[in-house]
């Protein structure tokens, strides 16, 4: 009897610790676990090697976790962990919510699992809410940081007039703006070269941003001038945070043109003195010498009552117009211009709208100057490339705008110009500043098929992380490797004040990516800027990976992060 008690007993012992062990199992099981990885968590500390445990959307467990278990093991040896990069300036609203570029595969292929967007004063929506159900119901690749415009708002409120906004105008802005805060924006934006944003005063950028601060949003703003008065924008957007108490941060910061080249130092020793006196500032920067990326034609104006090119315009300008009619009207519209160039009297109305400015017209040639204006890609005239429009009108003893009037009438769509040539001291020289962070000014592009031809534009779309990591990091050794990732996360997330993004630690969202960093490097280029990076190895968001050994699998588990949840 006794013996057979025994026995019961015995088998129960080993039932329970079986039972037991099984649970510790289970309890200890990740759904990721990322072994022997060359970990950067983000705050600018030293590389050190260990594991990531991720169950859910959260990293629950890190260092040394050999004896642990996971439905997916990703063994990262030779790679750099590290957070997700979040992008602090983007335009990528205009198109999250269509399903061609919904997935934003060429920021996730960046590195990138989070977006700023509705940037330099000019959002795709006032209402967040409603927003954030649209891109969530049909899903996208990677998170999103919603901004409202301030240009958005103005023109809600009093279209495009060229003056300052009345008392009971402002009410209305603030109510707007109060709303969009309540729903979950995180700050606002400004585009001070833009209309209407620049024809508001400092005052009413202030009164404004007041709002902002009541919910502890965020203030950031593309500057009233990249060029000539940029020290001075830079005070005004200083101003705004002293006034305001709120985190401010100037937008893809530069001094274009070569006249201007210099100030850039400038600003940043401004900005060093206002930090110093408490104020919080930041600025963000894509690491690239030349800024936005078109035809030549875009420079010039046209009258409005210049038919049929005004006409063609209009319709260019609607968002909603498919493809292949706005390369329709691309092309049709670049007939016309031809014709109007090459008469006499025509070619006088544009030059003069051109060189004099109109209130009611943005007007490059006026605000940049044509020493800003590089020649990036030209089919005919191949030697021009890399030249400054300028330059090449010193050269000639011509006028500037008839050296690129001539040029496209010569070469029509095949000439692209960049705005705003920089110096790359300037630039090196910003780059290293504690609170400077990466960004790329681009926006979400559709999936690149391989029938598609090469599409000339600014690479930084496709290109900015990695060409950060690759020029910057690896090749010229401007910054280190833990100083540039902070730059890309913790210091992005540290100006947003976000609660669980933007490190590598337990607790925090699982936004990671992992990374070759003897490969990474940027493809993309001005006469084919569509061109995926490469040495991105795994992209995770939300603890769902969407890139797998380089290739994205259709993951969509991106989300409209809103301030109100920022807790």
């Amino acid at each position: 009897m006794y013996k057979r008690w025994l026995i019961i007993f015995s088998a129960l012992i080993v039932v329970v610790f079986s039972f037991t062990v099984c649970s510790q199992i289970e309890v200890g099981k990740f759904d990721i676990l990322i072994k022997n990885g060359k970990i950067v968590d983000g705050t600018g500390n030293p590389w050190f090697y260990g594991d990531v445990g991720i169950r859910g959307d959260k990293i629950v467990e890190m260092g040394n976790l050999a004896r642990k278990t996971a439905d997916k093991i990703i063994d990262a040896k030779g790679l750099v962990v590290s957070p997700g990069f979040i992008d602090m300036h983007t335009h990528c609203d205009s198109d999250l919510g269509k399903p061609s570029s919904n997935a934003n595969l060429n920021y996730m292929t960046q590195g990138v699992t989070t977006v700023v967007t509705g940037n330099c004063g000019d959002s795709i929506s006032l209402k967040v809410a409603a927003t954030k159900a649209k891109w969530e119901d049909q899903g996208i690749g990677t998170n999103a940081v919603f901004l409202v415009g301030h240009g958005t708002i103005r023109k809600t409120v009093m279209g495009t007039e060229p003056r300052e906004a009345t008392r009971e105008e402002i009410e209305k802005m603030k109510s707007i703006l109060h709303k969009a805060m309540e729903e979950g924006a995180w700050g606002m934006s400004t585009g001070l070269q833009s209309i209407p944003d620049r024809f508001a005063t400092t005052e009413e950028i202030i009164v404004l941003t007041k709002v902002v601060g009541e919910f502890g949003g965020i203030f950031t703003s593309h500057q009233r001038s990249e060029e000539k008065y940029m020290v001075e924008a830079t005070q005004e957007t200083i101003r705004i945070g002293r006034e305001t108490g709120v985190h401010v941060n100037t937008a893809h910061i530069k001094a274009g043109g070569k006249s201007n080249w210099g100030k850039m130092k400038k600003a940043s020793r401004l900005i060093n003195e206002a930090r110093s006196q408490g104020i919080y500032m930041t600025a963000d920067l894509y690491p690239y010498d030349k800024a936005a990326v078109g035809s030549i034609e875009q420079n010039f104006n046209i009258p409005n009552d210049m038919e049929p090119l005004a006409e063609l315009r209009e319709k260019m300008r609607d968002r909603d117009l498919p493809e292949m009619e706005r390369q329709q009207f691309r092309e049709q519209y670049a007939e016309e211009l031809v014709k109007a160039l090459s008469d006499p009297v025509k070619r006088e109305q544009i030059k003069k709208l051109t060189t004099e400015g109109a209130p009611d017209q943005s007007n490059f040639a006026v605000m940049y100057g044509w020493d800003s204006f590089s020649i990036v890609t030209a089919r005919k005239n191949t030697h021009l490339i890399g030249k400054i429009i300028s330059d090449l009108a010193e050269e000639q003893g011509r006028d500037p705008f008839d050296v690129a009037a001539d040029l496209f009438i010569e070469e029509k769509d095949d000439v692209f110009t960049s705005v705003d040539t920089m110096s790359e001291d300037d630039m090196k020289h910003v780059m290293m500043q504690d609170w400077l962070m990466f960004s790329s000014d681009g926006r979400a592009r559709p999936i690149k098929k391989k029938i598609d031809k090469p599409t000339p534009g600014h690479p930084r779309y496709f290109g900015s992380f990695p060409r950060a990591l690759r020029k910057y990091v690896r090749e010229e050794k401007v910054l280190t490797l833990e100083n540039a990732l902070r730059k890309m996360s913790s210091l992005p997330a540290s100006f947003l004040k976000m609660k669980d993004r933007g490190l590598l630690v337990k607790g925090f969202k699982a936004d990671i990516v992992i990374f070759d960093p003897k490969t990474i490097r940027d493809n993309a280029t001005y006469a084919d800027s569509h061109q995926y990076s490469k040495g991105i190895e795994y992209v995770i968001i939300n603890g769902k990976i969407s890139i797998e050994n380089g290739e994205y699998n259709g993951d969509l588990s991106g989300e409209v992060l809103l301030l109100t949840e920022n807790k």
